[in-house]
């Protein structure tokens, strides 16, 4: 009986995972055209570099422990219309964490959820939660961002910050952290919009993702090399998820 489940389990994960595809593609999030105007740098945004948030997750301020990426788009003034910086960044925020291709990491936290346990508990010994939780990705509002020390999707995320600015005063941002600065694998991810000026030769704004994971403890890596292709992967599709929700509205 084990057997034949095994094998029943192994010939329905490729039907399964070929009709998420379907399901995916039929809903793209961005053109092929749009895709490629996406960037991708091996390093953090400028101002994620010198967030105060690298304090929260890495404590020992130990130097060779992180891996970290970032990505941006140019979307137009017309493409974003009238929204505010806070109205693109919690719109994009839901996209990034309502959006298919976090579907099975979201089927997962509920699956824990459901046996009163946490995937990847969140907690740092530098931040204190504000008692509020938002549990369902699809309860992150689109006008407002949640207030710092929020804890999202059942403990597995919280806020470590956010600063809604005037355009002259530098770019906006939210920060949302994971993982636990006591244990081996803690880290942030930065959602920011950066408005360009027409002296730039641009018009319209930068909306950056930048993600950083650490090994709080031992100054090395806190996950074998290979699961970092695969996450500069995931960390793309989520982008478009994020950004798709930000050009439909």
């Amino acid at each position: 009986m084990p057997h034949r489940l095994l094998l029943l389990t192994t010939l329905a994960l490729p039907a399964a995972g070929a009709l998420l595809l379907q399901a995916y593609l039929h809903n793209a999030p961005l053109s092929a055209k749009k895709t490629s105007t996406i960037s991708i740098l091996p390093t953090l945004s400028p101002t994620a570099l010198i967030s105060p948030s690298h304090k929260t997750i890495n404590p020992r301020s130990l130097t060779h422990n992180s891996a970290t990426d970032s990505r941006y788009i140019i979307l137009s003034h017309s493409e974003i219309r009238n929204l505010t910086d806070e109205q693109i960044l919690s719109r994009f925020l839901r996209g990034f964490y309502n959006g298919w291709v976090f579907w099975l990491e979201r089927g997962v936290i509920e699956a824990f959820r459901a046996v009163g346990r946490t995937m990847v508990r969140v907690g740092f010994t530098g931040l204190e939660t504000n008692g509020r939780e938002i549990l369902r990705p699809r309860d992150i509002g689109k006008e407002r961002l949640p207030e710092k020390g929020t804890v999202l999707l059942g403990g597995n995320f919280v806020v470590l910050g956010k600063d809604v600015r005037a355009e002259e005063k530098g770019p906006s941002f939210v920060e949302i952290g994971f993982g636990d600065d006591r244990k081996g694998f803690a880290g942030f991810h930065r959602f920011e919009v950066e408005r360009l000026r027409e002296k730039e030769g641009e018009e319209g704004m930068r909306l950056w993702y930048s993600s950083i994971s650490c090994h709080p403890r031992e100054d090395r890596l806190p996950l074998p090399g290979w699961l970092y292709i695969f996450h500069n992967f995931y960390a793309q599709c989520l982008f478009r998820d994020g950004v798709r929700e930000v050009l439909s509205n």
